[in-house]
């Protein structure tokens, strides 16, 4: 599941050539290889934080949009890290028709929730390839989080990437699109400053983030930044201002990039 690329098939007998014959045959198997990659879509959401009764509402909605490939959690499972909740959501989760991609949130990492995230889902930054994408979880769960170990790796992920379209996703924003909650980012001036700068320099198309609870989106120097904190968690902000439950629909089309809102209450 973490890559899938389309087949290249070969008519004929399969008889190798060689020369001049090889050359055009592998660029038409390129182009072949590079024009057929599929769309997809997929979800983004965040800040459940234990509330059942409204993620399985998100659950249902995400079972009913059958064109979506997987979903990613911008953070905050739990309301306070225990195995417990963990579990609670590991098992809400088995009723989810697609893969969901996880973030840890600074409520999953308080009060030593970070080793039961690890302990149920392993290393909290990570990184994985569908289609033409390449999606970036990155962990800004607590202050001390983002450590020089984790720039390093990210840094290497980005110059390293290949695919057409990027996308990062982590719990907490480097700014507030709201413009309301300007203390509910990460911490850090240094690093934040540090990570905008590379996500502009390796092109990142979209940065995912919850903590907010509400829904919020900006675009700063080519890098669009979106803020889908409302799978459950008391809402902060007034509806006008994005408080009202959601998920974010991602669709990836022939080099394009779409990002709808899904609202969980109708």
């Amino acid at each position: 599941m973490n890559s899938r690329f389309p087949k290249a098939e070969i008519g004929g007998t399969g008889t190798l050539v060689s020369g001049s014959v090889l050359v055009v045959l592998t660029v038409l198997i390129v182009f072949v290889l590079s024009s057929q990659v599929a769309a997809f879509s997929f979800a983004v959401f965040g800040d459940n934080q234990g509330r059942t009764e409204t993620y399985k509402l998100l659950i249902k909605k995400l079972n009913a949009d059958k064109s979506l490939s997987f979903a990613i959690s911008a953070g905050d499972l739990t309301g306070y890290g225990t195995l417990k909740e963990y579990k609670t959501y590991k098992a809400l989760n088995k009723s989810l028709h697609i893969p969901v991609y996880q973030t840890m949130g600074n409520h999953d990492a308080v009060n030593g929730g970070w080793r039961n995230f690890w302990q149920e889902f392993g290393r909290p930054y990570y990184a994985f390839v569908y289609e033409n994408a390449k999606f970036i979880v990155l962990d800004n769960s607590f202050a001390q989080s983002f450590d020089a170990e984790q720039l390093a790796w990210l840094e290497a992920e980005l110059a390293n990437n290949l695919s057409e379209h990027l996308f990062v996703i982590m719990h907490k924003p480097v700014f507030d699109p709201s413009e309301i909650y300007k203390d509910h980012i990460m911490s850090g001036r240094a690093i934040i400053e540090k990570l905008m700068k590379l996500f502009e320099k390796f092109g990142v198309d979209y940065v995912f983030t919850g903590h907010i609870h509400g829904y919020a989106k900006s675009e700063r120097n080519g890098v669009t930044y979106i803020v889908t904190g409302g799978a459950g968690a008391p809402l902060y902000l007034p509806p006008e201002f994005g408080g009202f439950y959601h998920y974010v629909k991602v669709t990836v089309d022939d080099g394009k990039i779409k990002d709808e809102i899904r609202m969980l209450y109708e």
